[in-house]
């Protein structure tokens, strides 16, 4: 099983960070690549098993069932329901974790899947990098707000 693992430090408290993410739908308000972000059913999006459907920038696009949500533990975890990403057995958690050095975050994705071994270091690169340019651009939301 391959994993993606990316962090990041957001300079504002995990209490102001999770509410921007922790919503299925409000994907398309903090990452760059997402032109919308829609709950299929029109169903609350932050009940577990909703699906919401990602509409890229590029045009591609994803169906995502949220399979795990913590409030109190700032996290959530998706899996695809379908995607042009041809991966198997796959799960992503996104988590916040306060850092108390500091009115600072700690910002973690992590994601686990199995893939053709022709399509391992294309895709691994590729969620590397968008994951980390998707930390980087939440970081910077909170930095204009300051």
């Amino acid at each position: 099983m391959l994993r993606v693992f990316v962090s990041g430090v957001v300079d504002a408290p995990a209490e102001k960070v999770w509410p921007v993410i922790r919503r299925s739908d409000a994907a398309a308000d903090w990452l760059p690549f997402v032109k919308s972000s829609l709950i299929e059913d029109g169903g609350d999006p932050t009940r577990v098993g909703c699906v919401r459907v990602l509409t890229q920038t590029n045009g591609e696009v994803l169906r995502e069932v949220l399979v795990a949500l913590s409030d109190a533990k700032h996290f959530y975890s998706y899996t695809f329901v379908s995607s042009p990403v041809p991966v198997r057995n796959h799960r992503t958690t996104l988590r916040v974790l306060p850092i108390t050095d500091g009115d600072r975050s700690y910002v973690e994705w992590l994601s686990r899947f199995e893939i053709a071994p022709e399509h391992e270091t294309q895709l691994v690169e590729l969620m590397n990098r968008n994951f980390l340019n998707d930390l980087r651009s939440l970081a910077e939301r909170f930095r204009n707000e300051s």
